[in-house]
């Protein structure tokens, strides 16, 4: 079941890529809300201790791709990026009772990286956001917290669940760099066919490494079931 889910959520994906591309809004409509929803099940498949803030972050990144597809208003833009923000929150406080502690001097690194790219991003198209500055500075701050923990979390750990994090977040953020490139500094949509391929291998890569750390969560726990049966 869960290869056909997989078989169907990669079609879903090049078929609103291909929409985008082609500037076909209306068939996107029809496409593009189903992108979520079939990961969405694919995770209830697969994960066995599910966690509720990885529920709500689907939850808030649906509402997002559905306001932004719409965008009747700048207020639909606005709310996109809020819901996303919100998303972010979702899927950082989970992780963070995954991720190791270290010092500030050891996350420097992942700090100088992700802000670093911050800052030339925004000293590029900051001007030029308008209503959306705070939304941007705010929503940016965030991403570059994560992507920074997620790099240290990394080094520290270099496992498969941590590159897949840590190489979802930076997809997803490429993802949102075209996006505002489009939507606020172009002002046309110049980078078309990548930005639902970007969104849809970004955000599996998060969820499949979510599924790995809930698997790590459950060890613990069947070596206290193991024991109380001997």
């Amino acid at each position: 079941m869960r290869p056909l889910i997989l078989v169907f959520f990669l079609f879903i994906t090049l078929m609103d890529s291909y929409f985008y591309g082609q500037s076909l809004q209306h068939y996107r409509y029809i496409v593009e809300p189903l992108l979520i929803p079939s990961l969405f099940l694919y995770y209830l498949l697969s994960s066995k201790k599910k966690t509720t803030l990885v529920l709500l972050a689907f939850l808030f990144v649906w509402l997002g791709d559905v306001l932004l597809m719409i965008e009747r208003s700048p207020i639909f833009l606005q709310w996109a990026v809020f819901f996303y923000w919100i998303m972010q929150l979702c899927l950082l406080a989970a992780f963070a009772k995954f991720w190791k502690l270290y010092s500030f001097k050891a996350h420097f690194l992942g700090l100088l990286l992700y802000r670093s790219y911050l800052a030339v991003f925004l000293n590029h198209v900051y001007a030029s956001l308008g209503e959306m500055k705070l939304h941007g500075l705010v929503y940016g701050l965030t991403l570059s917290i994560f992507g920074s923990i997620s790099i240290m979390n990394l080094l520290i750990n270099a496992s498969k669940k941590n590159y897949l994090l840590c190489i979802g977040i930076l997809i997803f953020s490429i993802r949102d760099v075209f996006l505002t490139y489009n939507k606020k500094y172009f002002n046309e949509e110049v980078f078309t066919f990548s930005i639902p391929i970007l969104h849809g291998i970004g955000f599996f890569l998060i969820i499949r490494a979510f599924l790995y750390f809930e698997e790590q969560q459950m060890e613990p726990e069947k070596i206290s079931e193991f024991k109380l049966e001997r």
